[in-house]
């Protein structure tokens, strides 16, 4: 995803889980341009300079609206550096924009939640909580001084569950992004959480 376009062979809500992935994880996150609004890598382009063979189909004009080449120029189609996305479906900055509920404005929430939250932050602490080989969700924590952020993924299709224990008790799980229907609960320092597949949830443990 990050080294190109997002390709076609991924749905909304894995798109989703992705970038949430990435901004939730230590270090500075990476968005390649089209990955916010869930831009195709597209097959076929000419090869011309700094887009070498596959890199083309990823390099391809950012798409702003659905008129005239999706907004990118009013030249003829012929003098652009790439063809855009030829598609009905083609997705745009215009319509997600208008979208509440579009991976623009969800991508936006994530960008924001990184931003104010501490335990998000590059530096903030980073313990894995479940991560066995082969089964998911994948659940770490992010942690700075009193604030503690539980980051859930499962990008299985299947629902998945998980029991763990932390350092800590919680008397309370305000979820900031992902997936409304996880069920989590904790007592005595044990966790059991129960997540739908290719889904994923992020949340702010307030300790007892």
């Amino acid at each position: 995803l990050y080294s190109s376009a997002a390709s076609d062979v991924y749905k909304r809500q894995e798109l989703e889980m992705i970038i949430a992935f990435s901004l939730t994880m230590p270090g500075i996150p990476f968005i390649f341009y089209g990955n916010e609004i869930g831009m195709r890598q597209l097959y076929g382009n000419p090869y011309v300079e700094g887009a070498y063979k596959p890199r083309a189909g990823g390099r391809t004009p950012m798409q702003w609206d659905s008129g005239k080449n999706l907004g990118f120029s009013t030249a003829v189609q012929e003098k652009l550096y790439l063809p855009v996305d030829s598609a009905e479906d083609a997705p745009n900055v215009a319509d997600q924009e208008a979208n509440p509920n579009s991976l623009l404005n969800h991508v936006r929430k994530l960008i924001q939640l990184k931003k104010a939250e501490p335990a998000l932050a590059a530096y903030a602490e980073f313990v894995p909580v479940y991560a066995n080989e082969n089964t998911y969700p994948f659940i770490y924590a992010r942690a700075a001084g009193k604030d503690v952020i539980l980051c859930i993924f499962n990008p299985a299709s299947r629902n998945s569950s998980a029991q763990f224990k932390l350092n800590i008790n919680a008397n309370n799980f305000l979820l900031l992004s992902g997936n409304k229907d996880t069920k989590i609960k904790s007592k005595d320092n044990v966790y059991n959480v129960d997540l739908n597949g290719q889904s994923y949830a992020i949340y702010k443990i307030e300790k007892e």
